[in-house]
């Protein structure tokens, strides 16, 4: 689960040697090229976590790496994808970095896309090029620079187009039309491989460019365009959504059953401002008679959730029966739906040994449906809420495992933690006994492998640790116990509680421990004093261990 992790940077002593990063980038690159080459998802090694970490100016070499290698002016497409993924990699970090409100990682990602965009005006990268770069900015949910976005426009005009003409008008429709239908003949009509690619590919493009894709598709006649053209309603984009909106309601009634049960599913998985337009949609085909077709019953053989991570961050890992082979599908979660994905029907083999390679850095464990249910219905809740819509990956894994129900619905963790409460065993609400767990809390076997990401890692932090850089650590601690964990103390009851939650659906009593943790959230939440609850001060001591690790990078 690299996407997900946020893991502690308390390492071992040996580190990246500064005058061999260029070294270990083309190290990086080649052994991913020998793992992809065998068709092999290569896994998150501790030495490439800690590359990822501490060689944030190699997006800069990885970038050359792909211009150098990728044909066909490069001459080995294996190791252009190496180093593509390396630069996927270090721009997630980079992005993970400057959220957490480290200028530095602002000003880097700013500086690179500066440089890509220079190297498009210069024609020094091809179109080809600029969108492989596309797809890595896309995967790594880095928003593209206005002048990116103005030189991949740029790198779209027709030579012969007038200079002096309107940049949006010289975005032909005739262009993007003969782009889609390229793409639809290559995913073999799948509506959702298109809207993935082409997601990927014209990231960096302006947003008239996508809402035009949307239109067209639309319009188009061919079988499976209109389909893409529904995805288009969950774009990032609030107004692709809406251009995407108004093209089909004017063709409405030629949209298909399928069709019209997305439009229904997808029209509360949007904004509420943006609902009108979608039931304009759905009135207009349901009085040209269409009906909507039915969901399948979609089932799972496997459903296993990752434990919550420092960042808030869970995965899902899911595998349903496809005839005589299997499917399976991810979703992961942070603040909101992060990214969801199906693949395609792998035999049983396969799909183990996927499993096997899927990178999970959290611990995990089966749950129940009601459980992931429920959690993707309150991450719907939270995508939305910040006027975003979830991408069409989740759609597509609601129609592999039979997720009609997943409607938007915040959990009240103050709730959750009441009936954790009320389920508690024995006498764990004795005042001796909430004591001693409250005391020795910083010490539950159960957390031994999920506490690691437990920490406070963002720049508001750092300035405060530098400030008392002269005081001994026990001073520290304390300091930030009451000041910095104190102002945030509801962050980390409530993530407390999303573990006891998670701990708790574990079959066979594979973490006994959720109901210590259920007393710590209790106590935490009501304002305990967090200097008396032992996983409150190992949290403390973690964030000073890790902002030291990063001051010696």
């Amino acid at each position: 689960m690299a996407k997900a992790s946020s893991k502690s940077k308390s390492k071992s002593k040996s580190q990246v040697n500064p005058k061999s990063k260029s070294t270990a980038t083309d190290r990086h690159a080649k052994m991913l090229a020998v793992a992809l080459g065998k068709g092999q998802m290569p896994p998150l090694t501790f030495e490439m976590d800690q590359y990822l970490d501490e060689c944030p100016n190699e997006i800069f070499a990885a970038f050359d790496g792909v211009v150098r290698h990728m044909p066909p002016a490069g001459k080995d497409g294996s190791l252009a994808v190496g180093y593509l993924f390396l630069l996927q990699g270090l721009l997630e970090r980079l992005r993970l970095r400057s959220e957490r409100g480290y200028a530095d990682a602002t000003d880097l990602i700013a500086k690179f896309q500066a440089e890509v965009a220079a190297r498009v005006l210069a024609g020094r990268v091809d179109g080809d090029i600029l969108a492989y770069i596309s797809g890595a900015l896309e995967q790594a949910k880095v928003p593209a620079s206005p002048d990116l976005i103005a030189a991949s426009a740029e790198l779209g005009l027709d030579d012969d187009e007038d200079e002096d003409q309107d940049q949006d008008e010289d975005m032909l429709p005739a262009d993007v039309e003969a782009m889609l239908d390229e793409m639809l003949e290559a995913c073999g009509g799948d509506p959702f491989m298109l809207v993935s690619l082409f997601t990927q590919a014209a990231y960096t493009l302006p947003e008239e460019v996508k809402s035009t894709a949307a239109i067209c598709l639309a319009q188009a006649a061919r079988p499976g365009a209109r389909a893409a053209a529904v995805l288009f309603l969950l774009d990032a984009s609030a107004a692709v959504r809406r251009a995407g909106a108004i093209a089909l309601s004017e063709v409405a009634a030629s949209l298909s059953p399928t069709d019209l049960r997305r439009l229904i599913t997808i029209r509360n998985w949007r904004p509420e401002s943006e609902r009108a337009d979608l039931d304009a949609v759905i009135h207009q085909a349901r009085t040209a008679g269409i009906a909507c077709a039915p969901w399948d019953k979609g089932t799972t053989d496997t459903l296993r959730a990752s434990a919550i991570d420092g960042s808030a961050a869970q995965a899902f890992l899911l595998v349903s029966p496809a005839g005589r082979k299997k499917r399976m599908s991810s979703i992961m979660t942070k603040h909101g739906i992060d990214e969801a994905w199906s693949g395609e029907p792998e035999t049983p083999s396969h799909i183990e040994l996927a499993i096997g390679m899927s990178g999970f850095d959290a611990p995990t464990c089966d749950v129940s449906r009601p459980y992931l249910d429920r959690m993707v219905s309150h991450h719907l809740a939270l995508t939305i809420a910040k006027g975003g819509a979830p991408s069409p990956g989740l759609l597509q894994v609601a129609e592999t495992v039979g997720g009609v129900d997943w409607q938007p619905a915040l959990i009240d963790f103050r709730e959750a933690l009441a009936g954790l409460i009320a389920d508690l065993p024995g006498n764990f609400l004795d005042p001796d006994e909430v004591e001693i767990a409250l005391a020795d809390s910083d010490t539950l076997i159960d957390l031994d492998s999920i506490e690691e990401s437990w920490f406070e890692d963002d720049a508001d932090v750092a300035r405060v640790v530098a400030g008392m850089a002269d005081r001994d650590e026990e001073a520290q601690v304390a300091s930030l116990l009451r000041g910095i964990l104190d102002q945030r103390r509801h962050k980390w009851a409530e993530l407390f509680v999303r573990i006891a939650l998670w701990m708790r659906e574990a079959p066979d009593g594979e973490y006994p421990d959720w109901a210590d943790l259920a007393v710590v959230a209790r106590a935490v939440w009501e304002g305990r004093d967090l200097a008396e609850i032992g996983l409150m001060r190992s949290i403390a001591e973690r964030t000073l261990d890790v902002l030291a690790d990063q001051q010696n990078i």
